[in-house]
């Protein structure tokens, strides 16, 4: 495991109905279970690394959830698996792409 980078959670769980219902609306996904697939940590600037969780949509897509700090608030933000490991690549985090890999099972 790389030293910038850490798999907080990997183990399929199921979310709280409210977070399923909020998840599924948000990307227009079928009804179903939304479950959550694991976590990584993003290295963005000094000791402010935060948490993106990864969350499997009932039509198999995978959503990644990041709360960043916004003025004078946390606000979740939703991206793809794509959006995440553009950020790792233009960063030169192959270290915390492996770990996005490895949560969603690559």
């Amino acid at each position: 495991m790389s030293s910038r980078a850490s798999v907080l959670a990997t183990k399929d769980q199921p979310l709280p109905a409210d977070a399923d219902r909020d998840l599924a609306e948000l990307f227009d996904a079928p009804r179903g279970r939304v479950r959550r697939v694991g976590s990584v940590r993003l290295p963005l600037g000094g000791p402010y690394r935060p948490k993106a969780v990864a969350y499997r949509l009932p039509d198999g897509r995978i959503v990644w959830c990041v709360r960043l700090w916004e003025v004078d608030r946390a606000v979740r933000r939703c991206v793809s698996s794509a959006t995440i490991r553009q950020f790792c690549r233009m960063n030169r985090l192959p270290g915390v792409e492996g770990e996005v890999d490895r949560v969603e099972g690559r």
